[in-house]
């Protein structure tokens, strides 16, 4: 009973560990003595029952499938009698495509010929290089190529195998349901498209004409009556800024054009300018992988962040945090304003038709992500939103195919 326990412990740590960072052979072997010390087993044993518990480990399932396949495949380098491994996704009429890989030559023609010969159901000829298939609702879906030290590990094979297959029926799971937010999210982005070019030909040219009114009015007025009209004309300028602002933040391609952290800071500098608070900003990682539903969701949550600090907060002070990790994309969004009842103010605002953050809510919803907000009256106030950070494992394949000859 200890032994099960302990190592169930071991297991759960170890694959926690590995979400940080990729674990190698020589950091593992003095862990695997002091574990198998403390449980009185040997490093053999430990490895195999880490290996198993790491696969298999529960938390991988909260990661976006491709982290957990890279950390599958991390570990069974890390843990078994494999020196390399790689997975190769089938393409009908096409050689396989390497997914991942771990190991300087596990994406080389042997590799790749061992997984096209098990995607065609034909058995490789033995030696040092094997494979197993990986199945999606029991058809082979991918290929799982490792090189050994030795023979005699095809039981371990497909063990790993069997474990990766959970992670890629997942991976079926959410292309299905992003297809869905695809099409939603691309409704509403059509519609914020049409309405920045109404206001590009509506209110913005009924603006340029007030303007050019009020500057032919001033130039008829006597000159000590002039002064008269000049806070009109800074108004009706100030106008035509704000509007064009708003028509262009409302288009989604000039966003997506745009690194992710540019469009966070120029929000924050036009929240800064037009109110004088104090608008902090901290951009942390990597955001170039994210698809444009996952930027675009990120992007509205912070346009209307800073328009309700801008009308409602009476904040002196903001900060916009937005962090990239393997797993997701985290944003945090705090002001020391007034705050508010946080439900009583959204059930309001829903029924008087204004879906600023509650549509940016359902969003990171049909993302898969969570949205929270957290306030109180007398404030603060913070909108909290993490989006995990998930391609499709095909079209991963596909953009990142680079086979060494």
């Amino acid at each position: 009973m200890t032994e099960s326990i302990g190592m169930t412990f071991a297991s759960d740590v170890f694959a926690s560990l590995a979400v940080e960072r990729p674990w190698r052979s020589h950091d593992v072997r003095p862990l695997l003595g002091n574990i198998g010390d403390t449980l009185g087993l040997a490093p053999e044993q430990v490895s195999m029952q880490l290996l198993i518990g790491c696969l298999r480990a529960p938390q991988l399932f909260e990661l976006p499938p491709l982290t957990a396949l890279e950390i599958q495949l991390s570990v069974l380098v890390a843990l078994s009698p494999a020196v390399e491994a790689s997975l190769w996704l089938g393409q009908p009429d096409k050689a396989p495509i390497c997914l991942l890989a771990q190991g300087e030559t596990a994406t080389t023609r042997r590799f790749r010929t061992v997984a096209r010969e098990i995607l065609e159901g034909r058995q490789p000829e033995r030696g040092l290089i094997i494979g197993a298939a990986v199945r999606r609702w029991q058809r082979p879906w991918a290929a799982l190529v490792i090189r050994v030290r030795s023979r005699d590990v095809e039981a371990l094979l497909e063990e790993a195998a069997s474990a990766i297959s959970p992670v890629a029926e997942r991976d079926f799971l959410l292309e299905r349901t992003a297809e869905r937010e695809r099409l939603l999210v691309s409704a509403g982005e059509r519609r914020l498209s049409r309405l920045g070019f109404d206001l590009h030909d509506g209110a913005l040219q009924h603006v340029a004409t007030l303007g050019a009114d009020v500057h032919r009015v001033r130039t008829e007025l006597p000159a000590h009556l002039k002064p008269t009209l000049d806070s009109l004309a800074e108004g009706v300028s100030e106008l035509d800024r704000v509007l064009r602002e708003l028509a262009h933040s409302l288009e989604p391609a000039s966003l997506l054009r745009r690194p992710l952290a540019g469009v966070v800071e120029a929000e924050a500098a036009s929240l800064r300018e037009r109110t004088g608070i104090d608008v902090r900003t901290r951009v942390l990682g990597d955001f170039s992988a994210m698809t444009a539903s996952q930027k675009i969701a990120v992007i509205r949550v912070v346009q209307e962040a800073c328009a309700n600090v801008r009308e409602h907060s009476g904040a002196a002070s903001v900060e916009i945090v937005l962090t990239a990790s393997r797993s997701c994309v985290d944003l945090q969004i705090t002001d020391d304003g007034d705050g508010f009842e946080v439900a009583r103010t959204l059930q309001d605002a829903a029924q008087r038709g204004r879906l600023g953050l509650v549509g940016g809510s359902e969003r990171v919803r049909l993302l898969g992500g969570t949205f929270d907000v957290r306030s109180r009256v007398g404030g603060p106030t913070t909108v909290s939103v993490i989006v995990p950070r998930w391609q499709p494992l095909a079209a991963v394949g596909e953009s990142s195919l680079q086979l060494a000859y």
